[in-house]
């Protein structure tokens, strides 16, 4: 034990002088309070003392958010991630202190205060597992229950409304990326690419809403403002916390809730740690393989005040999956009654893909904690999701030629042609075109996100600050993206017969077109193979493209402890500077039939690429065709760049370069005043945003640069009532503002024209954020029974609605030439619409059984079930632009997940349901048609895990059991837009811990 006397003289001249810092950017009452803020830090009070420790399990683990009190005051404290707390003015003499950490014993102790002094506790809690006579039950691990354990004690310290998912007892998450680690949590909807989770949707709001940080700095994505989560291995949290409700000292750009990826330090652990992952699995659609690394190594040395851990993790997965699109409207050629009620598929697409997808990362931390008070460190965390993608694809133009039905001059293809039988789902058409992209893409999605920080504990005053840079990259490489057409000649065309009743399967079957006498059309022969035999080589192109966002952090955070309102207040200001900017260029080269037959070169063949491999899908196609070789395809391109025949795309570059700068000065104030019966947090942030954006416009015959820019300031409140209903139920009441800004595509300057259309189509500067106001209340049941039930609503009313909209008038003389005016010009762009809500209620159930069963006289063997489950209920409005309400894009009405576990004698079990309902995924252009929508899906997955000693465990996960496809319909589920499944994956491996 020590006594930490600190000299408080520079602490106050920097805080003071930060404090008048800050007064500039935040409202007269803010800057009042800090004037009073400035004054109290001048009169520290020495009629009191301060009590600092550590909280551990009996052997010695750190507990992180276990919750400190000084009974009979408002003192309170929190662990931090290495057990570590600290009571501030803490009343002098003899003081009962309280430590409670969920599932484990209340510990009491009696401690003697003296004047400007600090004591040092080592304080071990035991588990709450026991018999009646108090003997601990030791029944080998339980990964499950502790880290459920640790994040609904993470939600009960806090202070505002969050949920947390925490890596189990050796460190780990059930899932490979973060979009599939909290897929599972209350309020969570996913949004999946080709089966994998991706993008997160929090409590019905649009994906893009959801924002990401690393350890509390906002990280800006290499998808822009919609954070792709797919591109962060799960192997580098220690916990991930979902922030639902925005307080001041969030970034106001927090609409639906933040993400924040918790990274591990070396101070998490008390010496030498090693840890890793190697396992290796099987995709069963397509027999692919999976590999699976992950690992990190940590200590700490000189006298354990430097600390350093390294971590990297690496999974490939080899998958294919089997696709068909539909393309359906009402179309103009069919005259009969009713027609312009009737629906018919204009086209028709198989995509057979085969896929190579990588989450790779690499992790670094380097800490210096000279004593308790101080701590400055430096991380460095690099991740990469990258997809290879083969793709055949084979495209049917159904109303290729398509003649009015009353029309006798011309010969019948039969689409929308009611009279010669067919309708919307079955029927048979002649000379339709067929046409096949064949590509090699190759995409990476790339962050670097390097921070430089320091936490520093001065008696009543703490200081955080962060200096970031982060880089985020999405670099696309395709280099073979080839396209092949039949003939003109209805006899170089396919007659088709179409079977589109079974919304699981639309299957058609090839013919011949034959030319009758009459010049009627009839089928021919069967057509059992698609190639050379009717496609063409008709252009390739060799794609690049780097969208790089480069990113500098600023800030600090600076709390007080002071006497407020009559209760004791946590006194909390800041500032922060953001500086991001966005550049994108893409170019291609190009290669048609007609420049190598002028360069003298033969024209490919499909078969010149082909592959002789079985189809590795299960779908009942109804033809055969080939594989293409990823390397033969991309030699041969790579052969026309040599030879000089291919050529710059015109206008590929000029049309998609970009520079936006978007910088953002904050800061905020807020605090937090504690009382007998829990705590309210209140305070605003304010934020100025200057955006700068700089593209090519088309003038003429030529693009001439365009700069525009525009400003925003915006003023976001925000009340947090916590109050401790009884010591087991806690409720909360929030209210929380916040705005989505465009993201930087959106603001691009890049216009076109078109005179004869007299349109103008572009990225939109002047485009505002879209606002929210927000209301959330909830009652959380920490039981006894070392349960959790929790019930809640909440409701965002929502303004300035951004849609994809025509503007009646461009407003701007930037496009203006050659004495043309076109700034009355319709301009195509994005723009903010109408209002809209968000309302909903959430339920989140979790129960280990284990006392339960006991207290029903089960054995021993039996008492090892646990169940946990969730259930969000969501209705949203919004005011489209064509006046309609409909939902928002991405909110699901209903989403549930129910878990059942057993942890017994070192064996741990898992099955796990979720259930996602249909929801809006765009809007239409025609009624009839009707809106796109994504069909409601389920997951089930299991996993085994046997731990065979303390160091050593086994496992075993099965993910997708039941084969869920993923679909899109149009209108209803009867039109089925897209059907795709990926198969059921499963991963053996084992996992050491030392």
């Amino acid at each position: 034990m020590k006594t930490v006397q600190p000299n408080l003289r520079p602490a106050l001249l920097v805080s003071t002088g930060l404090a008048m810092a800050i007064t500039a950017m935040l409202p007269a009452t803010a800057a009042a309070q800090t004037a009073v803020l400035a004054m109290a830090a001048s009169n520290a009070d020495q009629d009191e003392g301060r009590i600092t420790g550590r909280v551990t399990t009996t052997d010695g683990t750190y507990l992180r958010g276990a919750e400190i009190r000084v009974q009979g005051t408002e003192t309170v404290a929190v662990t931090d991630s290495d057990g570590r707390f600290t009571l501030a003015r803490v009343p002098l003499g003899e003081q009962q202190i309280v430590v409670s950490y969920f599932g484990y014993e209340t510990y009491r102790a009696t401690v003697t205060v003296t004047a400007g002094s600090s004591q040092d506790l080592a304080i071990q809690l035991r588990s709450g597992a026991r018999t009646a006579d108090g003997t601990i039950v030791v029944t080998g691990t339980r990964p499950i229950a502790e880290s459920e354990e640790a994040a609904i004690q993470y939600k009960r310290a806090s202070t505002s409304l969050v949920d947390v998912i925490a890596a189990d007892s050796i460190g780990r998450f059930p899932d490979q990326n973060i979009a599939a680690a909290i897929s599972r949590m209350p309020g969570v909807s996913v949004g999946r690419d080709q089966g994998q989770e991706r993008y997160i949707s929090l409590r019905g709001s649009p994906s893009y809403w959801t924002t990401l940080a690393f350890d509390g700095v906002n990280v800006i994505s290499p998808n822009g403002r919609n954070a792709r989560f797919d591109t962060i291995p799960s192997a580098i949290a220690s916990k991930v916390v979902i922030k639902k409700a925005v307080t001041p000292d969030m970034p106001g750009e927090t609409v639906a809730g933040n993400v924040d990826v918790v990274t591990r330090s070396p101070f998490d652990y008390p010496g030498f740690k090693i840890s890793g992952d190697l396992a290796y699995g099987l995709n069963d659609l397509g027999d692919g393989n999976q590999y699976n690394f992950s690992g990190f190594v940590s200590d700490k040395f000189a006298n354990d005040t430097f600390g350093i851990l390294i971590g990297a993790s690496y999974y490939k997965r080899e998958m294919v999956t089997d696709n068909y699109e539909t393309d359906w409207e009402v179309a103009g050629e069919d005259d009969a009654p009713g027609g312009d009620q009737r629906l018919w598929a204009k086209e028709y697409t198989n995509k057979l893909y085969r896929l190579n997808r990588y989450n790779k990362s690499v992790s670094g931390r380097l800490e210096w904690q000279p004593d308790t008070d101080n701590s400055v460190f430096l991380s460095s965390i690099w991740t990469q999701f990258r997809d290879d993608e083969l793709r055949n694809a084979y495209v049917f133009d159904l109303d290729q030629d398509a003649v009015d039905v009353s029309d006798p001059t011309r010969a019948r293809t039969g689409y929308a042609d009611a009279g010669m039988g067919n309708g919307e789902f079955n029927g048979t058409l002649y000379g339709v075109e067929v046409a096949s992209s064949l590509n090699n893409n190759s995409t990476k999605q790339t962050i670097f996100t390097n921070t430089l920080g320091g936490d520093h504990d001065l008696e009543s005053w703490r200081v955080k600050w962060r200096l970031n840079y982060t880089r985020a990259d999405d670099r696309g490489n395709d280099p073979f993206k080839s396209g092949w057409i039949a003939g003109k000649d209805p006899t170089e065309r396919l007659g088709l017969v179409y079977d589109m009743s079974n919304p699981d399967f639309y299957n058609v079957e090839l013919h011949r077109t034959v030319v009758n006498d009459d010049g009627s059309y009839a089928l021919g022969d069967r057509v059992d193979f698609l190639g050379d035999n009717y496609l063409k080589f008709e252009d390739v192109s060799h794609d690049y493209s780097l969208e790089r966002t480069k990113a500098y952090t600023a800030k600090f955070d600076i709390e007080h402890d002071i006497a407020l309102f009559g209760a004791d207040t946590v006194l909390k200001f800041g500032g922060e500077y953001d500086r991001r900017t966005k550049k994108a260029h893409e170019y291609a080269y190009m290669v048609e039939a007609e420049d190598l037959i002028d360069a003298g070169i033969a024209v490919p063949t499909m078969a010149d690429i082909a592959l002789d491999t079985d189809y590795k899908g299960e779908m009942p196609i109804g033809y055969d065709w080939d594989y293409f070789s990823g390397s033969k395809s991309a030699d041969l391109m790579q052969s026309y760049r040599d030879r000089g025949v291919a050529y710059l795309e015109e206008d590929a570059s000029e049309e998609n370069d970009y520079k936006v700068t978007e910088e953002i000065f904050a800061g905020y104030l807020m605090g937090t005043s504690y009382f007998d019966w829990g705590n309210i947090v209140y305070g605003a942030r304010v934020e100025h945003i200057k955006n700068t954006g700089n593209a090519l416009a088309r003038a003429d015959d030529s693009w001439v640069p365009v700069s525009m820019s525009a400003n925003d300031f915006r003023v976001y409140p925000s009340l947090h009532v916590n109050w401790d209903v009884t010591s087991d139920v806690k409720a909360r009441l929030s209210f929380n503002t916040g705005a989505a800004r465009p993201d930087y595509d959106e603001i691009r300057p890049n216009f076109t024209y078109d005179d004869d259309e007299m349109m103008i189509e572009g990225g939109n500067p002047d485009a505002t954020p879209e606002t929210a106001k927000g209301v959330d209340a909830y009652v959380e049941w920490y039981m006894p029974s070392r349960g959790f039930f929790s019930v809640g609503a909440y409701y965002k009313w929502l303004d300035d609605i951004l849609y994809d909209v025509q503007l009646t008038s461009f407003g701007s003389d930037v496009m203006n030439s050659n004495g043309v005016d076109r700034s009355e010009y319709s301009f195509a762009t994005i723009d903010n619409g109408g209002s809209g809500s968000i309302k909903g209620i959430e339920f989140a159930y979790v129960q280990p059984l284990e006392s339960l069963l006991e207290d029903a006289g089960l054995p021993d063997w039996m008492l090892g079930f646990g169940f946990r489950g969730n259930l969000t209920i969501n209705d949203s409005t919004a005011e489209a632009p064509d006046g309609r309400n409909t939902d928002l894009p991405g909110a699901s009405p209903l989403i549930y997940n129910v878990s059942g576990y057993y942890e017994r004698y070192g064996l741990s079990l898992r099955l796990s349901y979720q259930w996602q309902d249909a929801y809006l995924d765009s809007i239409g252009d025609n009624e009839v048609v009707g809106d796109d929508y994504w069909a409601s899906v389920s997951r089930l997955d299991a996993s085994i895990r046997y731990s065979v000693s303390d160091n050593l465990q086994l496992y075993f996960d099965a993910n997708n059991l039941t084969n869920e496809p993923g679909i899109r319909y149009q209108g209803n589920g009867r039109h089925v837009k897209e059907h795709e499944t990926f198969g059921t994956r499963y991963m053996g491996g084992i996992r050491f811990n030392f």
